[in-house]
């Protein structure tokens, strides 16, 4: 398999936080056209695995040409890959499941995350956010 051919340059905060919002709204219709719990569910899995989907690609990603690929070796995202490095924003995501109280500390915990993996995309070298540390990740512009 050959590998992708990506733009090596950091990738802008705004498209990563476009894509993010993609995904989240996939997430949103989930929730509010499934039944209780199933669609909060299923969005919560759909979080964790998105990045794997396409080749390294969400459906986010594929609209904005992003691409997430392990570090090292420039291969696309794997299914462990991808819910290691969204695992922090699931865990938020998960409390969903609960009624009203789970909706507080979805928003609690969220808030919090969000600020931190913007800081990190910003400040880090390669704009690397906390889950793509965890997971050994990258996003790159193709």
């Amino acid at each position: 398999m050959s590998l992708p051919v990506v733009n090596n340059s950091k990738v802008s905060i705004t498209s990563r936080c476009a894509a993010r919002a993609i995904d989240l709204s996939i997430v949103f219709v989930l929730d509010v056209f499934l039944p209780h719990p199933a669609g909060v569910f299923l969005g919560f899995i759909y979080t964790l695995f998105q990045d794997a989907i396409w080749d390294g690609r969400s459906v986010g990603k594929r609209l904005l040409k992003l691409r997430v690929l392990n570090a090292h070796t420039k291969q696309a995202c794997t299914i462990k890959e991808s819910a290691l490095r969204n695992s922090t924003i699931g865990v938020a995501l998960f409390f969903a499941i609960v009624p009203f109280w789970g909706w507080i500390i979805l928003v609690l915990l969220g808030i919090p995350l969000v600020i931190m993996e913007i800081y990190l995309m910003k400040n880090k070298e390669h704009g690397q956010r906390l889950g793509d540390v965890m997971a050994e990740t990258q996003v790159f512009q193709e």
